[in-house]
């Protein structure tokens, strides 16, 4: 499980910190899928957080669509979640 983003006295508890970002995006979860519309609210190098549209299950792994064609992607581990915001590390940006 993650971190809290911040600490009670208003640290940065991030490795990397994330910054705002609201941007609609897609998220596939098998290659003959069928893509899942979400959001995504914050991003940093690592990791991001992304709301879904609706309720639905999410597999551990799962690749998000950055642009209409899927052209940018990125590979997604689910690191958490709470209702429709989930918490996603991006395993391949890992030093």
């Amino acid at each position: 499980m993650a971190a809290a983003e911040r600490s009670r006295d208003g640290t940065e508890l991030r490795r990397k910190p994330r910054r705002q970002f609201r941007y609609r995006a897609k998220i596939l979860t098998s290659e003959k899928g069928t893509p899942r519309v979400c959001s995504i609210i914050d991003i940093s190098e690592i990791g991001a957080r992304i709301v879904l549209a609706r309720d639905e299950e999410l597999p551990r792994r799962f690749l998000l669509l950055l642009s209409s064609q899927g052209g940018a992607r990125r590979i997604c581990r689910l690191v958490w979640r709470r209702g429709l915001t989930v918490g996603v590390e991006f395993p391949d940006s890992q030093s």
